[in-house]
Parts: structure tokens; C-alpha cells; sequence
């Protein structure tokens, strides 16, 4: 995590002291030097289609680029949140990914399986792994556990169908990524949802947005930084 701080520090010091916030999956995500257009609750709200804006984002891009690790950008509109990550730590194939404010994220080849810091986190999952998505056919099983208002374990159970759906051009952070996108259409007693993956790779996933608990938006989560 010093390293997460340390680039923290470096992108403040060569964007300077203006910041504004782009908003992804309705979620406002702060960038030290950006301007941007009008103001909204939370700072600047930044047109990302404006030249200057995107110019911005490429050279805050590049200097992430430059602190040497991975970077995801993560966003749920529900809880008004969007925040770059770094690894923080990996076990048994989970890889955890962590806000400067300790919000955190842990995924299995990009698959999210638990959460902390965001209030109805989810605690552990059992879900399909990326290759068995990746081939965007077949029926899944999920399993979602969460702590209820007295901390004890509560158990959603799913049945999800995969499916392609065609060849999708992303934007990631001002850079374009052609990708191929895969659905997966879940159902059970609580709730109904959608999750979507992008891949640039065969499994290689550059973004995706997944079901967290219900009642919330679904989060996005966003490969910035290889």
C-alpha cells in the first residue's frame, strides 16, 4: 500500500492542485488536474468527450502508466462511489484490489467474489470462473452470502445463462478498446439481474459490470492499468 500512496502523491504533483471528476456508472470518479464543464455534488463534473478533457485523462493515464502496477477503476452509482484501486494482496487465486480508503474489492480472474468497505458488502460468492464465462454459453449457478442486520449469514442462491453478445468498442480511461461481450442473465427468489463482460483477450477482461446486493447498482469495474 505505500506504493498505492506513493502514486497517489506523484499524480498530485504532476497534475497540480485542480481536480474534477468524471462520472462512470453514475458514480463520480475524482482526477487530479482535470477541468471540467458545470459543477455537481462532489467537485467538477468533466465531459469526457471534450478535447481537453480527454487530454487530461491521457496524461493522468500515462502517469499511472508510469508507478509500475495494475490499476482498476471501480464505481457503483448506488453508493456514490468511484475509485481507483492497486492490488493489495492475493491468495488461492483471489487477487484484492484496494481505495486509498481501504474500500476493497477481491476477484477471481475478474470475477468479483467479495467486497469490504462499502456497507452491504458482499462477504464471499461461489460463482463460475472466467474461462466457463468467457465461453459465453451454458447455465451458471452463483451463491452470495452477506451479514444481515444482527451479523448473521444470509445465503442468495442464482441460475444464470450465459450468452454472447456481439463485438463491442469500449472506452477505458480515454483509450478504445475493441472487445467481445458476453451476458449472464441471473434469476432467483431476491432479485433478477444482469451481469456483462468485455473481453480484449480470450479471457482477458478490460471491463464488466456485476451484481453486488440487491437494491444496489450493479458495479462496474474497469482494467485501467495492465
Amino acid at each position: 500500500m505505500r506504493l498505492w500512496f506513493g502514486l497517489v502523491a506523484l499524480v498530485l504533483a504532476a497534475c497540480g492542485n485542480d481536480t474534477g471528476s468524471i462520472n462512470y456508472a453514475g458514480a463520480p470518479v475524482v482526477f487530479a488536474g482535470l477541468q471540467g464543464k458545470g459543477r455537481a455534488a462532489g467537485g467538477v463534473t468533466a465531459d469526457p468527450n471534450d478535447p481537453a478533457v480527454r487530454a487530461g485523462m491521457l496524461a493522468f493515464r500515462d502517469v499511472l502508466q508510469k508507478g509500475g502496477q495494475p490499476i482498476i477503476l471501480v464505481s457503483n452509482a448506488s453508493l456514490k462511489f468511484g475509485s481507483l484501486m492497486a492490488p493489495f494482496g492475493g491468495n488461492n487465486g483471489v487477487e484484492t484490489w484496494s481505495s486509498t480508503s481501504y474500500q476493497t474489492v477481491s476477484l477471481r480472474g475478474g470475477v468479483m467474489v467479495a467486497t469490504r468497505g462499502f456497507g452491504p458488502d458482499l462477504m464471499s460468492s461461489v460463482a463460475p470462473g472466467i474461462a466457463i464465462i468467457a465461453g459465453g454459453k451454458g447455465t451458471t449457478q452463483r451463491r452470495y452470502s452477506y451479514l444481515d442486520g444482527a451479523d448473521q449469514p444470509q445465503t442468495l442462491e442464482f441460475t444464470c445463462t450465459l450468452a454472447a453478445a456481439g463485438r463491442e468498442s469500449i472506452e477505458v480511461m480515454a483509450l478504445s478498446f475493441a472487445t467481445r461481450k458476453v451476458t449472464e442473465a441471473c434469476a432467483g427468489p431476491a432479485a433478477t439481474f444482469t451481469n456483462e463482460y468485455w473481453f480484449d483477450g480470450s479471457t482477458k477482461l478490460r471491463q464488466s459490470k456485476q451484481f453486488l446486493a440487491p437494491g444496489l447498482a450493479i458495479m462496474m469495474i474497469q482494467k485501467v492499468i495492465d
